[in-house]
């Protein structure tokens, strides 16, 4: 089985493009409902060897197939699909930061930036932020373009905390109306902070086009 890296960017490309490879067959299972999948007998596209060998096989082999786990009788094509499965799995160990990113730091949000994350989004914006601030000032980027942006918990962290210029991007209108009025009040305290310490902040608003 081949080996993969992050270390170098065409790497990690070279990786993510394998990735794609290998789940482009099996599209029509990743992108169906529950519902169609049982309307449209969706198994039945499924190798029927495989189907045949896993229906006798016991629970307990069956729950050993994500760790890339195989048995000695099952078909050679389905042992290669879970050991080729294993191989392009990521890593799992935590990637020591600071030696990644020499600059890396993180800063604990404030109750105004944290408003309506739970402690887990807001670790992972933490973080997050941290790590594409640090690789944007290390390239000194003009802007920072986050596709798929959701409400704007990181672009907005990004923006206010780090000073970023920041173009969030998002295909549901919903949430950008929920970032605009997010970003409005967020806006609306550090105004208030800067007035309150004598500085001036210059904010430009932001346009919305349907």
């Amino acid at each position: 089985m081949a080996k993969y890296s992050c270390d170098t960017a065409p790497e990690t490309l070279g990786w993510i493009e394998s990735i794609a490879d290998f789940i482009k067959p099996f599209y029509f299972l990743i992108n169906a409902h529950v519902v169609n999948f049982f309307k449209d007998r969706l198994w039945e596209a499924v190798d029927e060897d495989w189907i045949q060998c896993l229906s006798d096989e016991p629970v307990e082999n069956l729950l050993l197939i994500p760790s890339g786990v195989v048995q000695d009788h099952w078909p050679a094509s389905l042992k290669d699909f879970v050991l080729t499965l294993k191989s392009l799995v990521y890593p799992r160990e935590q990637a020591d930061l600071k030696k990644v990113f020499p600059n890396f730091h993180t800063t604990e949000l404030n109750t105004v930036l944290a408003q309506g994350m739970n402690f887990k989004k807001k670790h992972e914006v933490e973080v997050l932020s941290a790590i594409v601030s640090s690789v944007a000032s290390g390239v000194r980027a003009d802007a920072v373009i986050d596709v798929g942006a959701g409400q704007g918990y990181l672009a907005q962290v990004l923006a206010f905390e780090y000073q970023h210029s920041v173009v969030a991007i998002d295909a549901c209108s919903h949430h950008g109306k929920v970032t605009n009025a997010r970003a409005e009040r967020i806006k609306k305290y550090y105004m208030a902070q800067m007035r309150k310490f004598g500085l001036h902040i210059f904010l430009l608003d932001q346009e919305t086009r349907d």
